[in-house]
């Protein structure tokens, strides 16, 4: 859901007020009022009965030593450890959390409601120094496991977001003019939640206006730009530039300065988007990609909007080309299988991969590049450059049908890692099991499972991070369905001969049975679960093919090798339960 910042929130809600009229008005608030529970109902009357009072509440007075005091006090609690008596596993959750008092939310919500009200009656000093002192105890605690509970963030009432918003605001208030930049610059570097604070965010908090913006506005652009490369200081600048000099600036940074802001073709054209100029769009993102070597994943981006923009304006070839020049700059499964989908035939596919895997080879084949992404600590993401995820080939092989060159991956993989999508055995296993699925019957609940997991894409593509989601599939379940479409009917289109499934399917079992000895041996408790399915999977598929006792004697021969693991036994009787057709004794 999308987060309205209180500014934008009173002026769109004044906007549809004054749009009612008083019975059109009245209806909405008994609408919502009988949707009202009873714990509800009393408190929205007062609303209405105490705004006069509200008004003349006397302005806040709080001892800034005894708040500061306070804080500190609670943070000595949290160093003693207070609040968590050790971490242990929680079955409901099946992970490892933090257990104890978990009255630590009560105070922490109980003191930012002080600060709040400190902040809102305009003691902007004292604010700032009780929000960065309470912000610096609740993120040290959470990190070092002081407090217990599992996700924080979404234990507390507070909003943390808004909350370092308005300590960021206290700063602007509480500095003088010439030093604001270095102090807020500093301020959002050091706060948890930097990467989804804007200046656009500290201006909206609030219904005022913050003082003297313009000239603080030059003065930030001017202070941004002196720190190149930096990551949080590139994100700001394009922002600063866009709020301040709009679409006109935005493209000045990029055709002055785009092979140090490449990113600013990107705010450019999201402008651009905006406003639906969409032949503007072209322009620029052509002018983009001329300009950017093609050595930069960010190409991808500005390949995006090309793609939208032509398809507004029906150029379906520049489109389709689009799609090619995104995946070449960065690689990916969601951008793989876009450009299959603009293919009209088997050859044309089989043509698209032929050329994907050869722009492949030439980025695996740069000199000094590794296959995984460089990545400098502290630099702008829109410096980095291409690469190719390692399981991308993998899926190219199988969509082409060149199932041998899978087998020999498979063969090679690690039993742990697959559940981060490193090992080409979280498909290449499932898929060959799948393989071996007789069609006559019907995909039981633990096959079926397995299958879906294995095709609900994670962690493929490496610029996660600046995707944009407009004409991007990843992890959806449109491109779940996408991928299992086109892998089944590879199946059908280029099958497995009998014998090669065999072979397949044995050393698909194989590589199975590690990963489910790794896992239980070491007692990886959270992945048990992960185990008992594979086992029942395969036991199912065997059972396809008329096999039931072999399927049965693999459950009974895993049962007794860990029998005395109670939690993996627990599970793997779940998963027998839900195929219905073995036994766990």
């Amino acid at each position: 859901m999308k987060r309205l910042s209180l500014k934008k929130f009173i002026t769109e809600l004044s906007s549809r007020l004054d749009k009612l009229s008083y019975d059109e008005l009245k209806a909405i608030i008994l609408h919502h009022a009988q949707t009202l529970s009873p714990a509800e109902r009393q408190p929205f009357l007062d609303i209405f009965s105490g705004l006069q009072r509200r008004r003349e509440q006397k302005p806040v007075r709080t001892d800034s030593d005894y708040l500061l005091k306070e804080i500190e006090t609670f943070g000595k609690r949290v160093q003693d450890h207070e609040y968590t008596d050790g971490w242990g596993w929680d079955h409901e959750l099946r992970d490892e959390r933090a257990w104890g008092d978990e009255s630590w939310v009560y105070e922490v919500d109980g003191l930012f409601e002080v600060i709040d009200k400190l902040y809102e009656a305009g003691d902007y000093p004292l604010a700032r120094k009780a929000y960065e002192k309470l912000l610096g105890v609740y993120h040290g605690a959470v990190e070092e496991g002081q407090l217990a509970g599992y996700d924080h963030d979404e234990m507390l009432r507070s909003d943390l977001e808004e909350i370092a918003l308005k300590y960021l605001r206290c700063i602007y208030l509480t500095e003088r003019p010439a030093s604001r930049p270095k102090a807020l610059f500093g301020a959002i570097s050091s706060t948890y939640y930097n990467i989804s604070l804007t200046l656009e965010g500290i201006t909206n908090v609030s219904l005022e206006d913050l003082p003297d913006l313009d000239r603080f506005g030059r003065n930030w652009t001017a202070y941004l730009k002196k720190r190149k490369g930096d990551v949080l200081a590139t994100r700001l600048l394009k922002e600063a530039i866009g709020l301040f000099q709009g679409i006109e600036g935005l493209e000045a940074l990029a055709r002055d300065h785009g092979l140090e802001y490449p990113g600013a073709f990107v705010d450019w054209l999201e402008a651009l988007k905006e406003k639906k100029l969409y032949e503007d769009m072209v322009r620029a993102a052509e002018l983009g990609l001329e300009t950017l070597p093609d050595s930069l994943a960010i190409r991808a981006r500005i390949a995006d909007y090309l793609y939208t923009a032509a398809r507004e304006l029906k150029q379906e070839d520049l489109a389709k080309l689009a799609l090619k020049v995104a995946l070449h700059s960065s690689p990916s499964l969601a951008r793989l299988l876009n450009l299959l989908d603009s293919a009209e035939s088997h050859e044309q596919r089989t043509t698209l991969i032929d050329e994907a895997m050869s722009r492949f080879a030439e980025i695996q084949g740069r000199k000094g590049r590794s296959r995984t992404t460089s990545w400098t600590i502290g630099r702008s993401r829109d410096l980095d450059e291409n690469c190719v995820p390692e399981t991308l080939e993998m899926y190219c092989h199988l969509l082409r049908g060149d199932y041998s060159k899978v087998f020999s991956l498979m063969e090679k993989s690690k039993p742990l890692g697959w559940s981060h999508g490193a090992s080409p055995n979280f498909l290449a296993v499932p898929f060959f099991l799948f393989a071996g699925w007789n069609r006559d019957q019907p995909l039981m609940p633990n096959m079926s499972e397995l299958w879906n997991q294995a095709t609900a894409v994670r962690s493929l593509m490496h610029d996660e991070w600046m995707i944009d989601h407009y004409h991007e599939r990843l992890e959806s379940d449109d491109l779940a369905s996408s991928l299992r479409a086109y892998l089944e009917n590879a199946l059908v289109n280029q099958p497995i001969a009998e014998k090669d499934l065999a072979k397949y399917f044995q050393s698909a079992e194989k590589a199975a049975r590690k990963r489910i000895d790794a896992i239980v041996s070491n007692k990886f408790r959270k992945s048990y679960w992960k185990a008992a399915q594979l086992i029942s999977a395969i036991a199912e598929t065997y059972w396809s093919n008329g096999k039931h006792d072999k399927g049965q004697g693999l459950i009974d021969h895993f049962r007794g090798k860990y029998n005395r693991h109670s939690a993996f036994k627990s599970e793997l009787k779940g998963m027998a339960a839900k195929s219905r057709l073995f036994s766990v004794r």
